[in-house]
């Protein structure tokens, strides 16, 4: 409580509470010096003594102070002990020794008190207030308007030593505020370096972060990149499954596109022979490869290098140092190689090849590329089958067509002899048929061609070919007795009613030469069930005579068997036999 007592109010604003410790701290200091310079005059008798009333009236000045400190009013308090002292001081001396009065030195605490509690301006406003009181009592002195009273020196003794202390207590107070600052300076000062050195040391951990996210970004940059070519070269393989392209420059072409988009020096497609025992070097870009392909380039399966290793087992083998890999194979057309990396190509489980590729930095594969390429790999192995399966259907059209136009011809052959008539010419409403073919230069001329023949004016002739597939095996010749010139539409429909002709003749070719063939097999098996209808050899060649010569329109028919080689035929039956 007693400390409650003595302590001022406690206020946020540092400046503020400064200033209320500042009042609370000199108003109980003055009201102690003031009752001990009290007790050491002339006692408390304040009818003979004007300083002792004077000094009372200071205590109650700082009384007010305190009162008013404790109310919260921190301006009123201050002007209340400058103000209020002021007048007291200037009472002092003019009622006891004027301007002489030991007083006038508490003028300068005054002043001090109020640049501290007040500010600046009102420190300076009591200077100047101080400076014309002490010449408005040297006036009043000099022109005997005041009779100053010359102070006993005890008591003159007592005033200086009041306002020495008081002034002491200002410095005090005013020095320990400028400690404070200055510790408080300090401690900021300390916290700022405390903070700079956070600051510069979460600076220096930023840039790091930011250099070493910036490597990251740059060499994921570098990455995706480099996927992209990847993944561009896989689309541009995965394309080349769809189109319909040869080994011989298929391969090629791949070989170059992996070497372009993986940077690779050098990449070369092996395919398996037909016993499985080599793998064949069909393509590369690099110009070692293509030595190695002019030299008929193959390695035995299992035996020898990374890409014997790879066709045998079916499992990518990566060679990062080729100097320390005891599976490389020193290729002397590929001398600048550091890193290689061979790859199954793979068909329904079945291996066809090995892709390879190599680079002439060491350590350059890593795993990832080992999943990427193992898709492109994917994609080039069914690029091959895709090319070979396009090669089979080539050669399977081909020779499909090829006995398609055999079976045609003989089939128009055979028709052809059966017929009397070749064709029909119908001249004013008069259709005839035609024994032999009819000539002409433009009918030679479409033959030949295969292409149609116009001529305009007064001769005005079409030729259209008459097309069997490939081949023309007729001409529909049109003339105009009089001149005319052919329009497209005209062309159009004498050429349309062509094409549907040479469908027509198609047609009716196949059907008759069907019935033809139906018509054979049905002959040739009813002979067949006569003759296979009884068990006699007499019987037997009878009958075949019989049933030919019937079918053939009476042809005559010789059947016998030679005796030397129905015995040869015994003895060859007999023996093995015994066997």
């Amino acid at each position: 409580m007693i400390r409650k007592f003595f302590s001022p109010p406690v206020f946020h604003d540092d400046e503020e509470d400064f200033r209320a410790r500042f009042i609370n701290g000199f108003a109980w200091f003055v009201i102690g010096l003031l009752i001990a310079a009290i007790f050491l005059s002339d006692g408390l008798d304040l009818r003979t003594s004007t300083t002792d009333f004077v000094l009372i009236g200071l205590i109650v000045v700082q009384g007010i102070a305190l009162y008013l400190l404790r109310k919260e009013k921190i301006v009123a308090s201050g002007l209340i002990i400058v103000a209020l002292g002021w007048i007291g001081l200037t009472y002092q001396a003019y009622n006891v020794a004027g301007v002489k009065d030991a007083v006038i030195i508490a003028y300068i605490a005054a002043a001090l008190l109020a640049s501290i509690l007040i500010g600046q301006l009102a420190g300076g406003l009591v200077i100047v207030a101080s400076i014309g009181a002490i010449w408005v009592l040297a006036l009043l002195d000099v022109n005997n308007v005041i009779s100053p009273e010359v102070s006993k020196p005890l008591d003159f003794a007592r005033d200086l030593s009041l306002v020495f202390l008081v002034i002491t207590a200002l410095i005090y107070f005013s020095t320990a505020r400028l400690r404070d600052a200055i510790n408080r300076a300090n401690k900021s000062e300390a916290g700022l370096r405390s903070s700079n050195e956070e600051l510069q040391e979460l600076n220096q951990s930023l840039e790091d972060r930011v250099n070493n996210r910036t490597a990251e970004l740059e060499l994921a940059n570098q990455r995706n990149e480099k996927r992209a070519k990847q993944f561009e070269a896989i689309a541009q393989v995965a394309h080349a499954t769809t189109t319909n392209e040869k080994l011989e420059t298929l391969l090629p072409r791949l070989t170059s596109l992996i070497s372009e988009q993986f940077g690779f020096y050098h990449a070369g497609i092996f395919l398996l022979d037909e016993n499985r025992e080599y793998a064949v070097l069909r393509a590369a870009n690099s110009e070692g490869g293509k030595r190695m392909l002019e030299h008929g380039h193959k390695l035995p399966v299992g035996q020898t290098g990374i890409v014997g290793f790879v066709s045998a087992t079916g499992s990518p083998r990566i060679a990062l140092d080729v100097g320390a890999d005891a599976v490389f194979f020193n290729n002397p057309d590929l001398p600048d190689t550091r890193s290689e990396l061979a790859l199954p190509l793979r068909i329904a489980g079945e291996i066809i090849g090995v892709l390879d590729v190599q680079s002439i930095v060491s350590n350059v594969f890593q795993e990832e590329d080992t999943d990427v390429l193992s898709t492109l790999a994917d994609q080039v192995a069914v690029a091959i089958q895709n090319a070979r399966s396009f090669e089979t259907t080539q050669e399977l059209l081909k020779e499909a067509q090829k006995y398609s136009r055999e079976f045609l011809r003989e089939s128009w052959r055979v028709l052809r002899a059966e017929q009397d008539q070749v064709g029909y010419m119908i001249s004013k409403n008069n259709l005839k048929p035609l024994s032999k073919p009819i000539t002409s230069a433009q009918i030679r001329k479409a033959t030949a061609d295969k292409k149609t023949v116009i001529e305009n004016g007064k001769t005005a002739t079409l030729a259209v070919p008459i097309r069997l597939r490939n081949d023309v095996i007729g001409v529909m010749d049109i003339r105009v007795p009089d001149e005319h010139n052919w329009d497209d539409d005209e062309v159009d429909i004498v050429e349309a009613v062509a094409e549907r002709l040479s469908l027509a003749l198609e047609t009716s070719m196949l059907l008759q030469t069907t019935r033809r063939r139906a018509e054979i097999e049905r002959i040739t098996a009813d002979i067949s069930g006569r003759i296979s209808s009884t068990t006699q050899f007499d019987s037997i060649l009878r009958t075949a005579a019989e049933e030919l010569s019937r079918v053939l329109g009476g042809s005559d028919v010789l059947v016998q068997i030679q005796p030397e080689a129905l015995e040869t035929h015994v003895e060859t039956e007999q023996a093995q036999v015994k066997e």
